[in-house]
């Protein structure tokens, strides 16, 4: 490569897990109200939409009726999202398995900063990383992978979700303190107070 060429660009994609039956909420939760109008899941993907040029949402195929005037993503239907969350991302990984890499979101999760998405794609440069970012010491989302990861995150299934893939490679984890709280805030059950704060 000479001088004059530019830098290669890792292309990053999001993958937004919203597969869920939020047991403990009481009910669908990513249709909750937010504050501005928007559901709990169009404020996360709008969130996702202006950090990623691609962003592929991952729900259930019951889902396809209601989801329809989501655009500006790519929705994934998987099949076998009741077995667990390791089969919805295992499905979402399948879908963006041609980008390099791949951030995991939670569709409850719409309070990460602009700043922190950005700051964790330009740290995600290499196949064979992975990116975490943590608040206080706590481990937060979204966690990216590279397509070196990629096998193993498709062989997912049941409830086990990324955890065991995080475990098997520590010493590839590059972990990222940020003072941004939304990467460890999400929605559980019903709130009593105002969402926005």
């Amino acid at each position: 490569m000479n001088a004059l060429s530019p830098e290669p660009t890792f292309n990053c994609a999001a993958v937004i897990l919203a597969a869920g039956f939020a047991r403990r909420f009481g009910s669908d939760k990513r249709q909750w109200s937010m504050p501005d109008g928007r559901t709990l899941l169009e404020s996360t993907l709008a969130r996702y939409q202006d950090g990623f040029g691609s962003v592929f949402l991952v729900l259930r195929p019951e889902d396809s009726e209601w989801v329809r005037g989501l655009g500006g993503c790519t929705k994934v239907f998987a099949a076998d999202a009741h077995l667990g969350m390791g089969h919805s991302l295992a499905a979402g990984i399948a879908a963006a398995r041609d980008f390099d890499g791949v951030f995991i979101a939670l569709g409850d999760m719409p309070w990460v900063e602009a700043s922190t998405l950005e700051e964790l794609r330009r740290r995600l440069n290499d196949r064979g990383a992975i990116v975490r970012p943590f608040h206080d010491g706590t481990p937060g989302h979204p966690v990216g992978f590279g397509q070196a990861h990629f096998g193993a995150l498709m062989k997912l299934s049941g409830d086990e979700g990324a955890k065991v893939v995080l475990d098997q490679n520590r010493q590839r984890i590059v972990a990222i303190d940020v003072a941004d709280v939304g990467v460890i805030r999400d929605l559980d059950v019903p709130p009593s107070s105002d969402l926005s704060a």
